[in-house]
């Protein structure tokens, strides 16, 4: 299904310079699954990038379930880890519109995991299975990790 009712700012906890995914094109409840668009900008463009971008794509994701279930803000959360990256290209090109699809693979209240795929068209040229975790409360984490 389309959405394009959430504003990438209400499903992420990015602003700004920082927020590099340009809209949501679909999302599927069933299959837990979100697909994004964005054009890479220039200090973006290397091939590494694909997991800030996929990251951002797996936090919209868990943003959208979220606002499915009432939260106002959206939760910050942190990458773990990166299982099974695969980079078919060595940078992104100017100008071309990539598709990140994202999959939750396995979440609870703080942990999760996605599968994800950048598309350039129908090729995939990158992918990886990511490793999240959301405290439930940020501020009380940051008193505790001190």
């Amino acid at each position: 299904m389309p959405v394009s009712f959430y504003p990438l700012e209400e499903l992420i906890p990015h602003r700004d310079a920082m927020v590099l995914i340009d809209r949501v094109v679909e999302f599927n409840e069933a299959e837990r699954s979100l697909v994004v668009e964005f054009k890479p900008r220039q200090e973006w463009m290397r091939a590494y990038a694909a997991i800030e971008y996929m990251a951002q794509s797996a936090a919209a994701l868990a943003g959208y379930f979220d606002k499915l279930a009432g939260e106002k803000a959206a939760r910050p959360g942190f990458l773990l880890g990166t299982r099974k990256l695969s980079l078919a290209i060595d940078a992104f090109e100017r100008e071309k519109t990539y598709r990140v699809k994202v999959m939750n693979e396995f979440a609870d209240s703080s942990a999760a995991s996605f599968s994800c795929e950048i598309m350039d068209g129908e090729e995939v040229v990158a992918s990886a299975t990511l490793n999240a975790y959301r405290p439930e409360s940020l501020s009380e984490f940051l008193k505790t990790s001190n």
